[in-house]
């Protein structure tokens, strides 16, 4: 139970740390463009476009990678993978969910004593 404890702390801790990076890079995009469109005017606004859409793919692998969407989909891709690779066509078969990983597994806790 402890082990399991650990895993959501350092789960949670990880996921505090990506949003604190995420803030960090918004704040400094916004300070810096304004002092650069303050001292060079609008020659600047294309290095503001790509900064900014890598802002956005930032906040996006932050505020999306955990959402329950992605990891249906993860799993999906994961299996389609798996059966390209076995040989097989896809199935019309639904294939279970993945495991919820918000409730720790006992099996996977008792193998890995950490």
């Amino acid at each position: 139970m402890p082990d399991e404890q650990d895993d959501r702390y350092q789960e949670a801790k990880r996921r505090v740390e990506a949003k604190k990076g995420f803030y960090v890079h918004a704040f400094f995009f916004v300070v810096l463009n304004a002092i650069f469109l303050a001292a060079v005017g609008w020659d600047f606004l294309w290095a503001t476009v790509f900064w900014g859409l890598g802002l956005v793919l930032h906040g996006a692998s932050v505020f999306f990678s955990g959402s329950d969407w992605m990891k249906r989909w993860e799993h999906r891709a994961i299996q389609k993978e798996l059966d390209r690779q076995s040989g097989s066509s896809p199935s019309g078969a639904s294939t279970p969910p993945p495991p919820d990983t918000t409730q720790p597994n006992p099996t996977t806790a008792a193998k890995n004593p950490t």
